[in-house]
């Protein structure tokens, strides 16, 4: 996420726009960025990314981390391997084409259970995230604000996270309190998990922002 921020400010000042930035499917947050040329449409079927799922039995506990330690285990880099999508039973990845061959004729077990992999999509996408909706009310979208709402501390205590760098938003630390936070943004709090800032849903009686957020599970 931090590349990704750090690359979508340096092309937003760029004059040249015919690029993309592409996981394999949409909202993707782990993403390439493709350069085209000038006189060339932006095309998603032109990364070098393919679908994979993994399928295994109902009651079998893969994790995230195991499906992730597994790949490693084939000594794959970690930047090849793009969103991972789970669910009972299913997974999806998206991959880097050259390491798909890897995959698809290596990758039998993930921990202690027995795993088939094909190359493709399901009819149907897992979710990306799992998420618990948190409601907040805040005076302003400041950070210093909404990190003291999200945590229930002070907005003085959440001052003093921000300005010790532990807090992140959209991957990169921000240290000052006064940083607005928009629609879309991801927080992260050292400590306390990340949080979607979701939308604001509207205002209370005595001007307060109504403000939902989605905490990461």
């Amino acid at each position: 996420m931090h590349q990704s921020t750090l690359a979508r400010q340096i092309t937003s000042g760029q004059s040249h726009r015919s690029f993309l930035f592409f996981g394999g499917h949409p909202g993707s947050e782990r993403v390439m960025l493709g350069v085209f040329p000038p006189y060339e449409e932006p095309d998603p079927d032109a990364f070098p990314i393919v679908p994979l799922t993994l399928r295994f039995r109902l009651e079998d506990s893969v994790g995230h981390r195991d499906l992730l330690g597994s790949l490693m285990g084939l000594e794959l880099r970690r930047e090849a391997i793009g969103d991972i999508l789970l669910e009972p039973g299913r997974a999806v990845l998206f991959v880097a084409k050259s390491v798909a061959p890897v995959i698809l004729s290596e990758l039998t077990k993930v921990g202690r259970w027995g795993v088939k992999v094909s190359q493709g999509l399901p009819e149907q996408l897992p979710a990306l995230h799992q998420y618990q909706d948190k409601n907040i009310n805040v005076s302003a979208t400041r950070l210093d604000c909404i990190v003291a709402a999200v945590v229930g501390c002070s907005r003085e205590k959440a001052a003093q996270r921000v300005r010790a760098q532990l807090v992140s938003v959209n991957g990169l630390t921000i240290g000052e309190t006064a940083h607005i936070l928009h629609a879309g943004d991801i927080i992260s709090i050292r400590g306390y998990g990340k949080f979607l800032f979701a939308q604001e849903t509207g205002s209370t009686r005595k001007g307060r922002l109504c403000l939902l957020f989605k905490k990461y599970i």
